[in-house]
């Protein structure tokens, strides 16, 4: 069975393809820590485990984007994004990688993202999946 690290415990993929029910996980990210943090991760490939989270058969996608936060009279300001849409049979793996993997000065932020995925997910600190309820988010 196989589970990675979160520094505060240890998730098993099972536990987060349960909390997923099923459904891909999308976020549109802005931090642009987080951003490298996910490129680096997915830009792996088929790492030592002989996994990937990286599939577009599986439904995943990753895409730049540019969100307009404000329109002046000097012109249009953005801010660049990246959107994700993430299976549940990936999202164990981006989240092995983004806790586990040398993702240099974006380690923090993966790690700090990948914290909060699970906080969404419904899964606790410890690994443990308790639902949404019981973390405060519904």
């Amino acid at each position: 069975m196989s589970n990675f690290n979160t520094g505060s415990g240890t998730v098993d993929y099972q536990t987060v393809r349960q909390a997923m029910a099923g459904e891909p996980f999308t976020m549109s990210l802005v931090n642009s820590d987080e951003i490298r943090a996910v490129v680096a991760a997915v830009n792996e490939g088929i790492d030592t485990h002989l996994e990937a989270c990286y599939c577009p058969d599986r439904g995943d996608w990753y895409s730049h984007d540019c969100r307009v936060i404000a329109k002046t009279e000097s012109g249009t300001c953005g801010i660049r994004t990246l959107e994700c849409s993430v299976s549940s049979e990936s999202m164990p793996t981006l989240l092995r990688r983004l806790c586990e993997s040398d993702l240099g000065d974006a380690w923090e932020a993966g790690m700090s993202l990948a914290t909060s995925i699970l906080l969404v997910l419904g899964i606790n600190e410890y690994g443990t999946f308790v639902g949404r309820e019981a973390l405060g988010l519904e």
